[in-house]
């Protein structure tokens, strides 16, 4: 009886199993038993990668906002929201509109990682990191639901693989950051985090992986909320009607605000009426901030 195999050669075996699972060995099989070739697997491997060359040069098949994209072992193709196809109150998945991305669902990488152990959690982190970043490269957004979907898990797992990447500092670009369809405050506190430390808007966009448009945006509402907070608005309701943001997204700027904001309150905080509270917000809105031009103002 032979010696047992340690755990890195059963590791390594899996690895090469999986690696076997190729066209490129599928067809070297075919031409060492199926053919009647007698030159060698050598020679066989050359003609193969030969031939795999121009199925990949000729071979289109599938045809992507008119630009041609191959689709490699490994790969399929995914429906996806595109970035500029926003949210709107009542509108479902089935009244937006789609479009196909192509995604790397298995790599070299990815086998590669079963060398080392299959440690199925990182496995997953990795992949998904790696699909919403390809999906945001091709003009689109994963959901935590398609994540789920393509992991082969629940949605809250997806949910916790997804807030435990975001707290090593990675910001993710799905459909709940980009759109702001999600409950979490990671993009607006990363957003409005670099705004007050200076940063104008096409570096947070870079660094958010956010469009200018949207940066403008969490920017203006930000300075909403500010504003109306300096002058003494602290009602959470008042500063939702004011501001004309949900509850929920009111009490997220608020709890962005510096803490020398929220100290600074106006002297005239009960002196106000309705009117002059709505006034504040259209009287001061050549002042307000979030172009990329100008700077945050000092609380």
């Amino acid at each position: 009886m032979g010696k047992p195999l340690t755990k890195e050669q059963i590791q390594l075996k899996k690895m090469r199993r999986l690696k076997s699972k190729s066209l490129r060995q599928l067809l070297l099989y075919r031409f060492l038993n199926h053919y009647g070739y007698d030159k060698g697997e050598i020679t066989a491997i050359a003609i193969i990668d030969d031939i795999l060359k121009l199925i990949d040069e000729y071979f289109l098949v599938s045809s992507i906002d008119q630009d041609l994209h191959h689709i490699h072992y490994g790969q399929l193709v995914w429906m996806a929201v595109p970035v500029d196809e926003y949210p709107k109150k009542g509108k479902s998945i089935a009244q937006t509109r789609l479009k196909p991305v192509v995604l790397s669902f298995v790599t070299d990488d990815d086998i590669n990682h079963i060398s080392h152990g299959f440690d199925s959690k990182t496995l997953r982190k990795k992949r998904l990191i790696r699909w919403v970043d390809e999906t945001f490269e091709q003009g689109a957004l994963l959901t935590q639901l398609d994540l789920a979907i393509l992991l082969g898990v629940c949605d809250a797992v997806v949910s916790q693989y997804v807030n435990e990447i975001q707290k090593e500092g990675t910001l993710l670009p799905t459909r709940g950051n980009i759109h702001d369809l999600s409950g979490a405050v990671t993009h607006k506190r990363e957003i409005i985090t670099l705004y007050l430390e200076g940063y104008l808007t096409p570096e947070i966009a870079i660094k958010t992986n956010h469009s200018a448009e949207s940066v403008d945006r969490y920017i203006r509402d930000y300075h909403r909320v500010e504003l109306l907070w300096k002058h003494g608005i602290t009602d959470l309701d008042q500063i939702s009607q004011l501001a004309r943001l949900s509850k929920r997204v009111a009490q997220q700027y608020v709890d962005l605000l510096p803490e020398k904001v929220r100290k600074k309150i106006s002297k005239n905080k009960n002196e106000l009426d309705f009117d002059q509270k709505n006034s504040i917000l259209y009287s001061s809105a050549e002042t307000e901030a979030g172009s990329a031009e100008e700077q945050p103002a000092e609380g």
